[in-house]
């Protein structure tokens, strides 16, 4: 089964999106660090609770030595917070995907061989699994571009790529 790690950006726009419940029925396993469910406030923290109790959101802890390899990754990216080093870290020790919209975190995720994931790739997926409709997709994907997250600056082509695509199987 594919793993997938959840970078808090990402946990925050499935929760205003109000998808959670479509995302957790995606045939993957779902991670995310205790560092991230930090910068999760207690409102977006009480809707992914359910998740979290069904162990459809694994929440990952480090030991003390794990701790120290955060730090450093910390270090050597000041740029990056150290929720952003624990995703890094998490995705490499699970051999998984990092979902993340955060282009410094992309960067410097993909400098460790991490396979990079984000937004578009989720919808798609929603998709592709038929948990959603490719009218609920693109209504989705013009919601996150328009109210949630206008400065998320997803690439042009790809976006009318797959809304061509989700209108040619609607």
């Amino acid at each position: 089964m594919r793993i997938i790690v959840n970078d808090a950006n990402i946990l925050i726009d499935l929760v205003k999106l109000d998808i959670l419940f479509h995302f957790f029925q995606l045939p993957f396993s779902f991670h995310t660090t205790a560092i991230i469910l930090d910068e999760i406030d207690e409102e977006q923290f009480e809707l992914l609770l359910p998740f979290i109790e069904n162990n459809q959101l694994i929440i990952e802890n480090f030991s003390g030595e794990e701790m120290t390899l955060v730090g450093q990754y910390f270090s050597d990216k000041p740029k990056l917070s150290i929720a952003d080093c624990s995703a890094v870290f998490c995705a490499q020790k699970l051999e998984a995907d990092l979902i993340t919209s955060d282009k410094n975190l992309r960067h410097f995720a993909k400098s460790k061989a991490v396979t990079i994931r984000g937004h578009l790739w989720v919808l798609d997926m929603l998709f592709s699994y038929a948990i959603m409709t490719g009218i609920e997709v693109t209504t989705l994907l013009h919601r996150l571009q328009t109210e949630i997250n206008p400065r998320l600056g997803l690439p042009p082509t790809a976006c009318e790529e797959l809304k061509q695509k989700w209108d040619d199987n609607k």
